[in-house]
């Protein structure tokens, strides 16, 4: 079945040239100039993907969104348009926009955009992977807090998954139907980082030419996911505490409180409490962040997750880039298991992408995952060992053995006849 997508502009030769060339490239398109026929579609059929323009006379698109979103929560939905600036693109998103292309394009560009985010949509959310004890015990204490409103305080080295536990917490609370939102306190400089956190009133300062909503507005009734909080400055700390005392937050430039109803979920992989004693964390509120405190062990500490995790992640990427099945060799597999990992997770994830994508044979060998500082067997030992296992794998078959290693049957045995002299 054709993917269905739903086209909504109020320029009629964009709708003509980009309808013939979507339906050209395998997909059923409907396509209008008017927001409330697209909305009552909408409400009538089942689409794919909407594209939807910004600026339009009768409907702009942010309401349209808000209005698209109240029907289908988690419907991909592309903004274009030719009004582009930093504003826009931060407001597509915090209205759950999936994604943002700006106009001129070209058709490969939308077409690129369209497929992942329709490969979005079909993507199961990851699951927590982890049988050993310490794992269990991190998920038996989110299965025992997620239904509470309770501040958690997640600590972890970078790369343990802190944001993944984030989700997961909010996954399973009765908060799950509402917004998700997160920040990192060390990605924004502490004007900006405020002003998205608390929004600001028009005039606030230079530039502020209308009222914007804060974040934690944004996720009101849901969660808040508040990265890197050892990093926050003085003025956000500060504001933070007050969210979490009063269920309130001030929009810059303005004196009134508006009330909000957020679980906030914080994490760091700092030493919150020897912050505090060096002065650059406030005690106050780390006794209000640390009620409960869930810490992620670094992957060195679970080391019998790490197959686990390597082959989930060794399968999702082959399928994610068709490169057919591949499987790790037992000597990958304890090499993985011997190293420190200081990345974590996530470094395990980069390094079987990587040996899965350069790798040109079945099996992945210690060779392809290029370790810093882990030295490996010459590569003509692995090799012989390599054939000698497909071989017998495939019960002396030389036939299927070459097809499994990737080479010309004339090929294998003339590399068996070297191994045996």
């Amino acid at each position: 079945m054709k993917p269905r997508i739903l086209l909504l502009d109020d320029e009629e030769s964009l709708i003509k040239w980009l309808s013939y060339a979507l339906q050209t490239n395998g997909y059923e398109v409907f396509a209008t100039t008017e927001p409330k026929i697209a909305l009552n579609q909408l409400k009538s059929e089942k689409f794919d993907c909407v594209i939807s323009d910004i600026r339009m006379p009768q409907m702009d698109g942010f309401q349209f969104l808000k209005q698209v979103r109240s029907i289908y929560p988690l419907l991909p939905v592309i903004f274009i348009t030719a009004y582009g600036s930093m504003d826009s693109v931060i407001n597509a998103l915090r209205d759950r926009a999936s994604d943002y292309i700006m106009k001129p394009f070209g058709i490969d560009e939308i077409l690129n955009r369209l497929k992942a985010n329709l490969q979005k949509e079909k993507e199961v959310p990851t699951e927590i992977i982890g049988e050993s004890k310490v794992m269990k015990n991190v998920l038996n204490l989110v299965e025992r807090i997620a239904n509470t409103d309770t501040t958690v305080l997640i600590l972890g080295e970078s790369g343990t998954g802190k944001e993944l536990i984030a989700r997961e917490i909010h996954r399973r609370s009765k908060r799950a139907n509402n917004n998700f939102v997160t920040i990192s306190c060390a990605a924004l400089p502490e004007t900006l980082l405020e002003s998205e956190l608390f929004g600001y009133k028009k005039g606030a300062f230079t530039g502020a030419d209308s009222d914007k909503e804060g974040l934690f507005v944004v996720a009101n009734k849901g969660s808040f996911f508040l990265d890197e909080i050892g990093d926050a400055p003085s003025s956000v700390q500060m504001k933070i505490l007050r969210l979490l005392e009063e269920k309130e937050i001030v929009p810059l430039g303005s004196t009134r409180p508006i009330k909000v109803d957020v679980r906030l979920i914080a994490a760091t992989n700092k030493d919150l409490y020897e912050e505090v004693k060096q002065k650059r964390f406030r005690e106050d509120l780390y006794y209000r962040l640390n009620v409960i405190p869930l810490a992620l062990p670094p992957l060195r500490e679970r080391k019998e997750d790490i197959p686990l995790l390597a082959e989930h992640f060794l399968k999702a990427i082959c399928a994610k880039e068709n490169l057919g099945e591949k499987r790790l060799l037992k000597e990958t597999i304890e090499l993985l298991k011997d190293y420190t990992w200081p990345g974590n997770v996530r470094e395990l994830k980069h390094i079987i992408e990587r040996a899965a994508i350069l790798a040109e044979t079945f099996y992945i060998k210690p060779e392809h995952l290029a370790l810093p500082g882990v030295e490996v067997k010459p590569l003509k030992k692995l090799e012989d060992e390599e054939i000698r296992r497909a071989i017998s794998e495939c019960k002396g078959n030389i036939k299927e053995a070459a097809k499994r290693l990737g080479i010309s049957r004339s090929t294998l045995y003339r590399k068996i006849k070297k191994i045996r002299n």
